[in-house]
């Protein structure tokens, strides 16, 4: 049973997700821009994707190269969220909360229906939800978590950019409920 007031929130949040204009620009210029083959393009959409005072640190870093190697269009539209985590290594072993934030992002650019954003509001959302804290090379379960709230509250017609954008929004209340309640799983 969904809580009156999480209804009352989501059908909010599917009410303004017009207003997302930044995230809804993002996404068509993506679409734009098909295919992760060419390196210029890559580059570009790495440049859009990054948040701007960090785009050197990605480029400089050759996501954009690793990005191509990889191979990503075929995992992308099937919603391999194992994807993000290859991104977010970039070559090496080890990832962070900055690099998986990002590799979540540049997979959502391009499938927003199957990649959930990782940011600071949605996880903490999660981690009260989940009664557990979750770490950067955790994203599968994360993304499997979110994919859960999605389904379990009715949220099915929006996208992770607007899933990211309601725990944002909401992330206070919603923190402060799971804390002191335990909903059915």
């Amino acid at each position: 049973m969904i809580p009156r007031v999480m209804e009352e929130y989501v059908n909010h949040t599917k009410a303004i997700r017009g207003y997302f204009l930044t995230d809804r620009k993002l996404i068509k210029f993506i679409k734009n821009r098909p295919g992760n083959q060419d390196i210029d393009v890559i580059k570009e959409k790495v440049m859009a994707v990054a948040d701007h005072d960090r785009v050197d640190y990605f480029i400089m870093g050759g996501f954009h190269d690793h990005i191509e190697r990889l191979k990503i269009d075929e995992p992308l539209t099937k919603g391999d969220l194992s994807i993000a985590i290859g991104i977010a290594q970039n070559g090496h072993s080890g990832i962070d909360n900055e690099t998986i934030a990002f590799a979540s992002r540049y997979c959502a650019v391009h499938a927003p229906m199957f990649f959930p954003l990782w940011n600071k509001h949605s996880l903490k959302v999660i981690q009260s939800y989940h009664h557990k804290t979750l770490l950067p090379s955790d994203y599968l379960e994360y993304g499997e978590l979110v994919r859960e709230i999605k389904s379990k509250f009715s949220m099915a017609p929006l996208n992770f950019f607007d899933i990211s954008k309601f725990f944002w929004i909401y992330q206070d209340y919603l923190i402060d409920y799971y804390r002191e309640k335990s909903f059915d799983t």
